[in-house]
């Protein structure tokens, strides 16, 4: 069972995952960062309509300061929407 994630874009996923396989063998797992936001968005909505962006802003601020802690390439952080900043 893999005890690491490794979030990658969509495009980049299976030579992220050999490389994971060859360095750590059986303990990082590959996952897109497409994959990682959509299944937590199914999550996200238990939440109450006015609660949705909120939480989804939430999620994609906790996942920059995790790209920001431990990736050098920053390119792997997202946009986040006007309408999700309060900006629209």
């Amino acid at each position: 069972m893999a005890t690491g994630y490794l979030l990658v874009p969509e495009q980049k996923v299976m030579g992220a995952r050999q490389n994971a396989e060859t360095v750590a063998p059986g303990r990082i797992a590959g996952e897109s960062i497409e994959s990682f936001v959509s299944q937590n968005l199914e999550e996200l909505s238990a939440f109450s309509s006015e609660q949705l962006a909120a939480q989804f802003r939430q999620l994609l601020e906790t996942y920059h300061r995790r790209v920001d802690e431990a990736q050098e390439d920053k390119s792997l952080m997202v946009d986040i929407p006007p309408n999700l900043r309060g900006e629209a």
